[in-house]
């Protein structure tokens, strides 16, 4: 398939799920195909990579040869903002907040849509009706042991996201922050979450890139949410630490610990203040739980759990057990950037207290940023 240069290929969590054969060829346009028809296949999509593609597509048939854009008609409430930050896709993306009717559906959510059943009566007749995505919930929920999966199985144009939470979603850095300050212009950049309670910060936390998570940081810095913002949990209980695990180092996830840490003892020493007390002598009983890193996922684990698994544990469990293969980390250095966290900052494994000279030790900004 043919890529427009203003495109780029965004980066794909590790757990979507595949496609089927079905809807595959339902994603491959037919030639002369219009808009709304390619965009038909929105309605049915769950694998974001299939998704992206097919956005993709949609994208080369938006863009008119006058420098604008042709007529759309997408399901789903999609608009071409949303299409541009699924495909990623600059030259749309400028183009739509160029269009007006775009400009003021700016943070559009995208709707559930109504999906279609077939059942066959005693007669053997088929009888088609449709539903909404609601009903087809309370009715696979029966049928599922944990009626969260059947979200995991529903469209993804179906989760009410806005055109930024695409763009976070596919992790597209330039396109989120193009974006990010034209909603912040109309005043329109709010932390919203979609149907599986992901916000603005967990999408950044899992796919975007400092730059962007700073940015995000910086915009609602003042606002009176801010810490609750920073503490959020999406549906399957994960902080903002456990999504910043999914990252390839972990600059993400020391940031927004500073931030959490720094956030609460703000607001900590305001209490303390507020009850009279001096900061250091401020009982635990009233104090706020400074970070996330202790709270546990919907399968029980800890973001230092997640890390170590994502290290694997049995290469931990051989460091831990062969001092000489420790003294050689110390000396050749990690393998990946989770490892050196991991064993230095974490276990402190690398560098001991007992084991590093004073003059030899990283600085809190290391730590810290």
């Amino acid at each position: 398939m043919d890529v427009n240069n203003s495109q780029i290929n965004p980066s794909f969590p590790s757990s979507a799920a595949k496609e089927t054969q079905l809807e595959a060829v339902k994603a491959i346009p037919t030639n002369g195909a219009s808009c709304g028809e390619v965009a038909k296949a929105f309605t049915e999509l769950t694998d974001i990579k299939m998704l992206v593609e097919t956005a993709q597509v949609v994208a080369g048939l938006l863009k008119s040869a006058e420098d604008g854009l042709n007529d759309w008609d997408l399901p789903c409430d999609l608009t071409p903002l949303h299409i541009a930050c699924l495909a990623g896709d600059m030259e749309l993306l400028q183009l739509a907040l160029k269009n007006d009717v775009c400009r003021s559906r700016i943070d559009q959510h995208t709707a559930s849509c109504s999906t279609t059943t077939t059942s066959s009566t005693p007669d053997s007749i088929t009888i088609t009706t449709t539903i909404s995505i609601t009903a087809a919930i309370a009715a696979n929920a029966a049928r599922l042991q944990d009626p969260g999966e059947i979200r995991n199985i529903l469209p993804i144009a179906m989760n009410h996201d806005t055109a930024l939470h695409f763009a976070l979603l596919t992790g597209w850095n330039e396109g989120t922050l193009t974006l990010m300050e034209a909603l912040s212009k109309l005043g329109k950049l709010e932390n919203t979450t979609n149907d599986k309670r992901n916000s603005l910060f967990s999408l950044a936390a899992s796919h975007s890139s400092l730059e962007v998570v700073r940015e995000l940081c910086s915009h609602f810095m003042g606002s009176e949410n801010y810490r609750a913002h920073l503490f959020h949990k999406s549906e399957d209980q994960k902080t903002l630490l456990h999504c910043a695990v999914e990252q390839d180092d972990h600059e993400v996830f020391r940031y927004l610990q500073r931030e959490q840490m720094e956030t609460t003892d703000n607001i900590n020493r305001d209490l303390a203040r507020k009850h009279g007390y001096r900061y250091r002598d401020f009982p635990e009983s009233l104090s706020l739980p400074t970070t996330t890193r202790d709270d546990k996922d919907r399968n029980g684990n800890t973001p230092e759990e997640l890390i170590a698994l994502k290290l694997g544990l049995d290469n931990i469990q051989k460091l831990r057990d062969n001092p000489r293969l420790l003294e050689q980390k110390r000396y050749n250095g990690c393998d990946s950037l989770w490892e050196k966290y991991y064993l230095q900052d974490i276990a402190f494994l690398i560098d001991p207290v007992s084991w590093v000279p004073l003059w030899k030790k990283p600085p809190l900004s290391y730590f810290f940023g």
